[in-house]
């Protein structure tokens, strides 16, 4: 299973990865971001605040799909790029969090699609 994943360092690359690869790149990218904010102060990211980012991140998802299919007139224009953005924006957050427990989540996710085969087609 191979995704396109941007990675921004000095420039930018793109790399066709694994969803195991994706996920170790994001918590290398993660830690270098947290090691970079000041732990002392509180501005580092728990699971708490990854876990409410994530939320947050939701709610940005949902409100460029209601403005897509044209529930709530937006005061911006949303447009499939911008949705492109937050869905990576929760996958980001997702593959840290899967990262920090140590859950291999391409593995859970095959699990995942396997048992929606088995529930939904019989």
């Amino acid at each position: 299973m191979l995704i396109c994943l941007l990675l921004n360092c000095e420039s930018v690359n793109c790399l066709s990865v694994t969803l195991r690869d994706a996920q170790h790149l994001c918590w290398k990218n993660f830690r270098k971001i947290n090691d970079i904010l000041d732990p002392e102060r509180g501005k580092n990211w728990t699971p708490f605040v990854m876990v409410t980012d994530l939320l947050e991140e939701a709610g940005e998802v949902a409100a460029v799909v209601k403005g897509l299919e044209g529930f709530k007139p937006p005061e911006k224009p949303k447009t499939k790029e911008m949705l492109a953005t937050e869905l990576s924006d929760l996958l980001y957050i997702i593959f840290v969090l899967a990262e920090h427990y140590g859950i291999e989540l391409e593995e859970a996710f095959l699990q995942t699609v396997n048992d929606y085969m088995l529930r939904f087609i019989k």
